[in-house]
């Protein structure tokens, strides 16, 4: 499970053991999360997104993903963002 904290960090619990919710949670200034199989999202606040977790299938890659990103889905072996333009990145 994840949590935005009034600070923009992240909190996580549940299982781990792909290191999607580490208990130490993850630190940055983020504006929305979203919670995969195996694998977690979050958003920046300058609008790029971060991610952690297993990459088994490209859905998490640890550099994260460069854009202007407002909205963010994560699925068992799959991710997706809209950007600001309308794109979608998956």
């Amino acid at each position: 499970s994840l949590a935005i904290r009034r600070n923009g960090s992240v909190a996580c619990w549940g299982e781990n053991f792909e290191g999607q919710a580490p208990s130490d949670g993850i630190q940055g200034d983020f504006v929305a999360i979203a919670a995969g199989g195996i694998h977690s999202l979050a958003i920046r606040r300058n609008g790029s997104v971060a991610c952690w977790g297993e990459n088994f299938e490209g859905q998490a890659p640890s550099d994260g993903i460069q854009g202007d990103f407002v909205a963010i889905a994560a699925g068992h072996f799959h991710s997706l963002a809209l950007q600001r333009d309308g794109s979608i990145a998956c």
